[in-house]
């Protein structure tokens, strides 16, 4: 008896595939008179209606029966995310329309890329999947053009102000496209173990489909904190790209992360897969994985590892990158300075700081009145005074 009940809790939660077979449960008595399960196929939708019932669930395709390259080759159909692998062939890009319309939306009410086609019900259940690099070169031939480079990418250790910065360079202008921590591009970064040449061709296709709506202005593109470890493929795919990065005092990062519970996991899982990267940053200054005896220590190596590496990337070339402080982007003169210096001329500043009031990453818009600091605990303390040489700018 046991079995059988533990057999249709499963019959009840594979009913998915059930219903897709047309399948439905019912219910008998075996020979003991204890109560039985058997699948019956006839259909779950009611008499004269031949419609699944997981496909009511949906709603309907308004592009049923259109050719989806065609959708993509229009513009109509726009890039969401990419599934990266080590052979070109098998590397997909998946596509689906909605609005992209920065101009005439407030930054703070759409702060990410997912925020635009994660409310499109298109997106949600009809998106369509191509061979990203063979939908890319169709898309080349029509238009014409080979190449699309951003202005500019935005790294950044977290809290650190990257998103007041993507919603004032958003705000300053009409023709400015800000595409804000876009999953397609961190997909392919964090593919350590893919060929170099490989992400960097991946990555040419990903910008090019994403930035090739755009008839003028410029294009920026900020990437999440942990693909930060990206930028050395970043730079070798788009030399003439510029590139900041945004950090913090790392006590007050740390800390941060460390009061929230999803980052903490996060700090957590660091400290059993800290990745190639941060693995080699430990191996050359002569420190184990072992040494990582806690979430601070875990996430204070990955934040010195990418200061690391962003330090290495500006001694090979000081013109293209920048490093930015939060303190910068609380004051007037600092920020007209960096806009400046990514040629963000004549902007909107009332616009620009409407925004630095705003609160930043919420998608809510609502005003923001400061901050408290918190306070450091001694193990945040000592996990940053461990990597200190490599968290100052």
């Amino acid at each position: 008896t046991t079995m059988k009940l533990l057999f249709c809790t499963f019959l009840v939660l594979s009913l998915g595939t059930s219903v897709h077979a047309g399948n439905y449960m019912r219910k008998q008595t075996d020979d003991e008179g204890l109560l039985d399960y058997e699948i019956d196929s006839a259909p779950l939708s009611p008499p004269g209606d031949d419609e699944p019932l997981i496909a009511k669930q949906f709603s309907k395709d308004p592009h049923a029966g259109e050719d989806k390259v065609a959708l993509v080759l229009s513009g109509v159909f726009k890039l969401t995310h990419v599934i990266m692998s080590n052979n070109q062939d098998e590397i997909i890009g998946y596509f689906c329309d909605f609005e992209f319309d920065q101009a005439n939306k407030d930054p703070s009410e759409a702060p990410r890329y997912i925020d635009f086609y994660g409310e499109s019900r298109h997106c949600q259940e009809h998106q369509v999947a191509l061979p990203l690099h063979e939908i890319a070169e169709a898309c080349r031939k029509k238009d014409g053009a080979s190449y699309i480079a951003p202005d500019a990418f935005i790294l950044h250790q977290p809290k650190s102000g990257s998103s007041i910065l993507s919603n004032m360079l958003a705000a300053s202008r009409t023709d400015i496209r800000m595409i804000s921590e876009p999953t397609a591009i961190g997909e392919i970064v964090k593919c350590e173990k893919c060929d170099s040449d490989l992400k960097v061709q991946t990555l040419k296709d990903a910008i090019y489909l994403l930035g090739r709506d755009q008839e003028e202005g410029q294009l920026f593109v900020k990437l999440n904190a942990r693909n930060t470890i990206g930028l050395p493929v970043l730079t070798e795919a788009f030399p003439d790209s510029k590139y900041l990065y945004l950090y913090r005092d790392p006590e007050t990062v740390l800390q941060k992360l460390m009061n929230k519970k999803h980052e903490k996991r996060v700090c957590e899982g660091y400290r059993h897969i800290p990745g190639e990267a941060v693995s080699k940053f430990l191996a050359k200054h002569n420190k184990s994985l072992d040494s990582l005896e806690s979430e601070e220590k875990a996430c204070a190596a990955v934040m010195a590892a990418h200061m690391s590496l962003v330090l290495e990337e500006l001694e090979n070339d000081v013109t293209s990158g920048r490093l930015v402080s939060y303190e910068e982007l609380l004051d007037d003169e600092s920020i007209e300075d960096l806009f400046d210096y990514l040629e963000v001329y004549t902007p909107n500043w009332t616009k620009v700081n409407k925004q630095r009031n705003k609160r930043a990453n919420t998608g809510h818009g609502e005003e923001w009145i400061g901050e408290s600091l918190p306070v450091a605990t001694e193990k945040v303390q000592s996990a940053t005074a461990e990597f200190s040489m490599f968290l100052g700018a």
